[in-house]
């Protein structure tokens, strides 16, 4: 019936962490980007191996013995873990090379996709300049390692936290607005 498990809930480290001074900033986030995608690669390492790409036997809930082929599908996420997952910058989009002032405009014609086999060749190279071009920061990404993955078709839009963000907090500011241009902000004092 369920054709989906999560593979795992990891933590996500503070926002705002207090910086070593001795240590470089840019180190710091570099280091800190790597070691979540370290922990990634080894829950999808599973993902990698051979038996995954041709079958396992799994007993399921109904006593019957199935063969399942385990994928990576799709994550849903807001843009920022979006970047740190495709391990870009803040301000590119992860599915498409598109220029930073273009962001949030409509286009009739689309970008071209995040090439992320190249991404992987100027990682090995250490190939910075080609890697800085696009936005990808110089680490090794974990989703490299699944094989058949092509990493922008992994995005998937996260509704919920969509509305909340839009729809939401734009009706309650405009309630807000609507009670204080008529003043009736007193009628909360009374509940």
């Amino acid at each position: 019936m369920q054709a989906w498990l999560p593979s795992a809930f990891l933590p996500v480290g503070p926002k705002q962490a207090n910086k070593i001074r001795v240590y470089p900033v840019d180190m710091q986030e570099i280091q800190a980007l790597q070691s979540v995608h370290d922990i990634l690669e080894h829950i999808l390492k599973p993902l990698s191996n051979t038996q995954c790409q041709q079958r396992y036997k799994i007993v399921c809930a109904d006593g019957n013995v199935r063969l399942c082929f385990p994928k990576l599908f799709c994550s849903l996420a807001n843009h920022m873990e979006n970047a740190t997952l495709h391990s870009i910058a803040s301000n590119c989009y992860p599915a498409c090379i598109t220029p930073t002032e273009k962001l949030g405009e409509h286009v009739e014609t689309g970008y071209p996709i995040h090439r992320h086999a190249n991404y992987r060749a100027a990682y090995m190279e250490s190939d910075m300049s080609s890697l800085n071009v696009h936005g990808v920061k110089n680490i090794r990404n974990a989703l490299w390692s699944v094989p058949n993955l092509n990493p922008p078709d992994l995005i998937q839009a996260d509704i919920l936290h969509n509305m909340l963000l839009g729809v939401l907090y734009h009706m309650m500011d405009c309630i807000q607005g609507f009670l204080e241009q008529h003043d009736c902000m007193n009628v909360f004092d009374h509940v």
